[in-house]
Order: structure tokens, then C-alpha cells, then sequence
């Protein structure tokens, strides 16, 4: 199989795009920490919770022409990523029952990640987050920071881009649970800081952002650490049974077992050749006829 690496969209631009999505997402989703004292109460989270969702898929859209211009114009890199997030969506409704965090629906943004980069691991969690929150569930002032959460699992599977195939399969395979447990932090984030009290687990306006952490965290390890878990060894399950393939259809045979990847300057070399072995051949043509003709 052909594979989709060699026109996947790894330039600069479409990187950047990824960034500035995940940094703006993050700015507000992670609001408490950086500003335990202004932090929205949970009327002022449901009333911009709609037109940040609105900035998330507006970035998105971006993201995604940008990778497409990077690609030559080519429609295969978001091809590539519509497939993943059909496939996540068809996760979503049929697979994940949601009882006792057995959850897959990480497994294939991760999985962008590491195999077509952070631009189409982001655009992949996030597109699938959103798609599959508008067909099996009711949109609700969480989806914006869900939708950051399912973007970052695809952006640390960017982290795994340059391993060779197999290798980063078996790495995937084991950041697996990592990326359920943090998740779950990151989804506990949601609501958490609309909700005061004056234990340890509890939100305190005016800590600084490593105590606001440290509280998070405990409250985690409290409420949601197995669950999280769980989440992650489902991730692991499905990356384990279907991860190599899915890596190699994504990547393709130019992703050799040295972990090296045709960059864009290689492709540009390539087509040059061909061009100049085709004007070659247009030349010796043009030279044997007159040649016949004398002979005539």
C-alpha cells in the first residue's frame, strides 16, 4: 500500500497552525491554573463556551488548508485524516460503552500522530471529538475542552513520528496508559474550577498555579485514577491489536526501518529529475529523426 507519508503536510506552516490551535485552546480550558483569581464561574464557562468552540473549528479549518497547500494542493493528507475520524466516530457509537473507563477512542488520534505528524494528529482529535459529540451526544460547555484533550493525545503521538514503524507501535502500545491517565486530568479540569471547598482536592481561588496542579492532581487520585486507567489499557489493547497496521498503511514504504522520511526538499528533487530525464529523452528524440530523413 501506497501510504500517506510521502504527501503528508510536516511543513513548518501547518506545524505552527497546530501549535497556536493547542496553545489558544489551552489558554482557556486551562484557565485555573494560570488564574486562580479570575476564573470564569460556571454561567460565564456555558456562555463562551460557544464561541470558543466556534474559534477551535474556525482554527481548525485552517489547519486544514494549510496542510493541503503544504501537500502540493493534494487532497490525500486530509483524506488520510476524514478516514481517522469516521473511523473514531464508528468507535464512539459502537465500541465504547463507557462503564468503568473502558474507553478506545484515543487510539486512533494517537495514531494520527505517529503516523502522519502533529499537524494531523491535532486536526484528527479534534475533528473527531467535535464529530462524534455531534452525532452520538448533545454538544455541551465541556466539548471545547474535550476537544483539546482528544488534540493533545494526537499531538503526543507526534512525538513517536521519526521512531521506525515497529518500534513505534511497541512505544505507542506503552505511552498508551500514560495518555489515559492524563487525559483524565485533563478532562477533570473541566468543571473543577467552578466547584470551591476547602479540602485538599478542592478548588482554592488565589494558589498559585503549582498548588492549583497538586490539588487537581489529588483530586484525580480521589475520583478518577482507576477509571483513567482502565481508559488507558483499553487504549493500549486497541493500539496493540491494530496499531502496526494502521502505522504502516499511514506511513507507507517510504517510512524505512531506519525511522528515515522523504522530506518535501526530496520529493522537489525527485520531480526534477524526472523532468530533466523526460526533456532528455524529448532531445534524443528530436535527434534520430533527422537523421532518418538523410538516410531516406
Amino acid at each position: 500500500m501506497k501510504g500517506w507519508s510521502s504527501i503528508a503536510a510536516t511543513g513548518h506552516r501547518s506545524v505552527a497552525v497546530a501549535v497556536a490551535w493547542l496553545v489558544g485552546s489551552a489558554l482557556w480550558a486551562a484557565w485555573p491554573v494560570w488564574d486562580s483569581l479570575g476564573v470564569p464561574d460556571r454561567e460565564q464557562v456555558r456562555l463562551e463556551a460557544p464561541w470558543v468552540l466556534t474559534a477551535q473549528i474556525s482554527g481548525l479549518v485552517l489547519l486544514a488548508v494549510t496542510m493541503r497547500r503544504e501537500a502540493g494542493r493534494r487532497i490525500e493528507p486530509l483524506a488520510a485524516v476524514a478516514s481517522l475520524v469516521v473511523a473514531d466516530c464508528v468507535l464512539r457509537a459502537v465500541l465504547t460503552p463507557g462503564t468503568a473507563g473502558v474507553e478506545v477512542v484515543h487510539a486512533l488520534p494517537l495514531l494520527a500522530g505517529a503516523g502522519l505528524g502533529l499537524a494531523a494528529g491535532v486536526l484528527t482529535g479534534a475533528g473527531a471529538a467535535i464529530a462524534s459529540t455531534v452525532l452520538v451526544a448533545t454538544p455541551a460547555e465541556t466539548l471545547p475542552a474535550q476537544c483539546l484533550v482528544w488534540a493533545l493525545v494526537g499531538a503526543s503521538g507526534a512525538l513517536l513520528r521519526r521512531l521506525p514503524t515497529v518500534v513505534a507501535w511497541l512505544a505507542a502500545v506503552l505511552a498508551s496508559v500514560a495518555v489515559g491517565i492524563a487525559s483524565g486530568v485533563g478532562l477533570n479540569l473541566i468543571g473543577w474550577g467552578q466547584e470551591t471547598g476547602g479540602t485538599t482536592t478542592h478548588f482554592v481561588p488565589g494558589l498559585p498555579p503549582t498548588e492549583v496542579l497538586a490539588r487537581l492532581w489529588a483530586y484525580t487520585a480521589e475520583t478518577s485514577l482507576a477509571y483513567d486507567t482502565v481508559r488507558g489499557l483499553t487504549t493500549a489493547l486497541v493500539v496493540a491489536v491494530l496499531g502496526l497496521p494502521v502505522l504502516r498503511m499511514l506511513r507507507g514504504p517510504s517510512h524505512t526501518a531506519s525511522g528515515h522520511r522523504p522530506t518535501r526538499a526530496d520529493h522537489d528533487l525527485a520531480a526534477a529529475i524526472r523532468r530533466r530525464e523526460d526533456s532528455s529523452a524529448i532531445a534524443r528524440l528530436w535527434a534520430v529523426q533527422p537523421v532518418e530523413q538523410e538516410k531516406k
